[in-house]
């Protein structure tokens, strides 16, 4: 490996490291950049400024038309209010016409401001007349109809009059609507022009650079060559060693006196490894035991990214906060600043000691709580998902488990396994009452809900065991994982190395090498890269 870093620094440096030889290649190509980038830069300044004027105009245009829209309203509601006056002779129904007469010179001023902006002197002869129009309607109609018996003649023959300044308005505001589209749509049309004029003469000029390079092309390939051989080498070492790494720093569940933490995590089918589901648990020094579980929209590496954002969020926020609900806004707030993806989540704190539960959830599916007496129930659950709004607020409820009670967290590829929800929460609750005493809960959830098939979605399930009063307070089953933790601490395996040399060692334990395969797989990686991992561990 060493001899071969050296080859391929060789034949980037050259033989005479004085003059290296991608600088001794690249010399006429770099002076064709120095004399091309700067024409390409401002021709690209120019098209920025291009764009914000075009934006900036839009938005213009956007809040001239918010003006003419409110004028409209005021109009509508100043008849609105005056119709159901006569027809009812209510004075309460007054309430709009009296609104409406308060905005309405503010919103004409607003609107002619905005026409001013915009740059359209043909559209204040407009905006005038609907202002007259306003005052002729509400001298001429409102007023006289504020005093005149109600349904006489005389009233039904102003409203007809008011019936047609209203309609006139209307066609006003419809010929105001339309210039103010079409001067947007001109002024787009003027900076799609120029910006096709300067990229044409970006194409010149880079037409010129290209049959430039085509003539440096074979010395710019042997330079390309040898950087790609180093980078491939470094990509390739670091594979090896981000996957050992994965491998080897994967965390059991925690071993608590009185509490059994059961896990398990399927993918959605061979393509779509890489998920968004998650679960965590941890131990702190208190004695309480921390734990999530989520799932973020959509699959592959993107997913991957933000799930371990979100699970370092809540990580983070927790070991500061003894709130779960605090502990959401944090993970909220952070996922918000990095731009994330939308992630549905539970966090809380279990006391093994005396079964309190508290917890806080963010738009995602509610746990379950079963007990030993068959019952199995919803529990509360409210708050949105996190990466959507900003400075939004969660509720923490608090839950004591009765001894012997099973909590299930999930994701809610469990409910949508049928794509029936309904059918779905009735087929989890009956799992989690088949599951509680289990050795496994998880594991008789997941078969209970899927019956052999493959679901449709990642799954995650988190199943918390709490010991029954019976078994003295240390009777709450353990996870495989648990169970081959305390085997290995009992029985330390080989290491995988030895005098420097690698050597095959044959897995005897094939329950330990499935937890491993699945705790890859839960942590985002696919299945060829936990079978490669697998292979190198044997």
């Amino acid at each position: 490996m060493l001899a071969r870093r050296g080859i391929v620094r060789q034949r980037i440096l050259g033989t005479d490291e004085s003059e290296p030889l991608i600088l001794r290649e690249l010399r006429a190509p770099i002076f064709l950049l120095i004399v091309v980038v700067p024409v390409l830069a401002v021709a690209s300044f120019f098209v920025h400024g291009r764009l914000v004027a075009a934006s900036q105009f839009e938005l213009t245009a956007r809040t001239a038309q918010r003006a003419r829209a409110n004028v409209l309203r005021v109009q509508l509601d100043e008849e609105t209010g005056l119709r159901g006056f006569t027809s009812t002779g209510d004075r309460a129904f007054l309430e709009p016409y009296t609104d409406a007469l308060a905005r309405s010179p503010d919103a004409f001023e607003r609107l002619a401001r905005a026409v001013r902006l915009v740059g359209l002197p043909d559209a204040e002869p407009l905006v005038d007349r609907e202002r007259r129009d306003n005052v002729v309607w509400r001298s001429s109609v409102a007023a006289p109809l504020l005093v005149a018996p109600l349904h006489s003649a005389h009233a039904i023959a102003i409203q007809r009059a008011g019936r047609k300044l209203v309609n006139d308005f209307r066609g006003v505001d419809a010929h105001l609507q339309v210039m103010l589209d079409s001067a947007a749509a001109a002024a787009y049309e003027r900076a799609d022009r120029e910006i096709s004029t300067i990229l044409a003469l970006n194409l010149a000029v880079l037409s010129v650079l290209v049959i430039a390079a085509l003539g440096f092309g074979f010395l710019q390939a042997r330079a390309a060559r040898a950087a790609f051989e180093a980078r491939v080498l470094y990509e390739n070492e670091k594979r090896i060693a981000d996957a050992l790494q994965e491998a080897f720093l994967q965390k059991t569940l925690p071993l608590t006196p009185g509490v059994g933490l059961h896990a398990t995590y399927v993918p959605a089918s061979r393509e779509a490894q890489v998920g968004g589901d998650w679960y965590d648990a941890f131990a702190l020094p208190d004695n309480r035991i921390l734990f999530s579980i989520g799932d973020v929209a959509g699959h592959g590496l993107d997913a991957a990214v933000v799930m371990n954002r979100a699970r370092q969020a809540i990580v983070s926020a927790a070991l500061h906060e003894n709130d779960p609900a605090v502990v959401l806004a944090r993970a909220n707030r952070s996922l918000l600043v990095q731009d994330s993806r939308m992630v549905t989540a539970i966090c809380g704190y279990l006391d093994p000691a005396s079964r309190n539960i508290v917890y806080a959830t963010a738009g995602h599916p509610a746990p379950v709580m079963a007990r030993l007496d068959g019952t199995a129930e919803f529990m509360a659950q409210e708050g949105l998902p996190l990466g959507i709004v900003p400075d939004a607020r969660y509720t923490t409820f608090e839950a004591v488990a009765d001894p012997g009670a099973l909590m299930v967290l999930y994701t809610d590829g469990v409910l949508e396994h049928k794509r029936d929800v309904i059918a779905g929460q009735a087929r989890l609750l009956e799992a989690a009452r088949r599951a509680v005493g289990c050795s496994d809960p998880a594991l008789t959830i997941e078969q209970c809900v899927f019956e052999g098939s493959r679901p449709t979605d990642d799954v995650a399930i988190l199943a918390i065991a709490f010991a029954n009063a019976g078994d003295g307070g240390d009777g709450a089953s353990l996870s495989a994982l648990q169970l081959n933790r305390w085997r290995a601490q009992a029985e330390p395996l080989d290491p995988l190395h030895a005098n420097g040399a690698t050597h095959e060692a044959p897995v005897e334990d094939v329950d330990l090498d499935r937890v491993a395969v699945a705790h890859v797989a839960a942590a985002g990686r696919n299945d060829r890269e936990a079978a490669r991992i697998r292979r190198r561990a044997r």
